[in-house]
């Protein structure tokens, strides 16, 4: 199903040139999981994204990433060639102008190549310096990574009966608001819990 899939996007590109996106994020074995993403227009002028494929690396490096992305490209059928931007996150193994991939891409199809700075990440680095400039914001935040982790524990699971909380994760602001939205929907649910718990001498209600 998935060679289908991947074989239908491949059609539609055709000769078209694409933007190239790649992303990536460790699994608990300690792989890099590589999300491949392109950018194109089709033939009725229509801007799509398309995600062709997902690819694992135990090295993270930028020449081994970058040779990774290329050898996948060709092998569902793309040329290289059509490649027009590239866009990636800020972190130096990717943007880096010596030794990053956006410089070692543009060695390997020995042309220039323009690298795009993703905006929303742009975006997500704007939030986080906004937000650690305010100390009652930074603190709001620890307690919501608080209060997950500590209705993640078996014997506190057992009992709870609100909504199960969010984790919170770092790059990905939208997680910020499911989680502060399960806390105000569930609230009534957490007080009364913790407040159960703080009674409870056997509970660690120093926690």
């Amino acid at each position: 199903m998935s060679e289908i899939i991947t074989g239908e996007i491949v059609n539609e590109i055709g000769e078209a040139w694409y933007t190239l996106k790649v992303d990536g994020t460790k699994d608990p074995t300690g792989c890099e999981n590589i999300s491949i993403v392109l950018r194109y227009v089709d033939k009725s002028n229509t801007v799509k994204e398309r995600l062709v494929s997902m690819a694992t690396s135990k090295t993270c490096d930028a020449k081994s990433l970058t040779e990774l992305v290329l050898s996948k490209l060709r092998d569902i059928g793309l040329c290289t060639e059509k490649v027009l931007s590239q866009c990636h996150d800020g972190a130096n193994v990717m943007s880096g102008v010596l030794g990053g991939m956006q410089k070692i891409l543009q060695e390997e199809l020995k042309r220039e190549v323009p690298y795009v700075h993703r905006f929303n990440h742009q975006l997500h680095l704007v939030v986080v310096h906004a937000m650690s400039s305010d100390n009652t914001l930074e603190n709001f935040v620890s307690v919501c990574n608080s209060l997950y982790k500590f209705f993640r524990k078996p014997t506190v699971a057992a009992v709870y009966t609100g909504e199960e909380l969010k984790r919170l994760l770092d790059q990905r602001w939208t997680g910020h608001l499911a989680t502060v939205t399960v806390i105000m929907k569930s609230f009534e649910h957490i007080v009364h819990l913790l407040r159960e718990i703080e009674d409870n001498q056997t509970s660690a209600a120093e926690v």
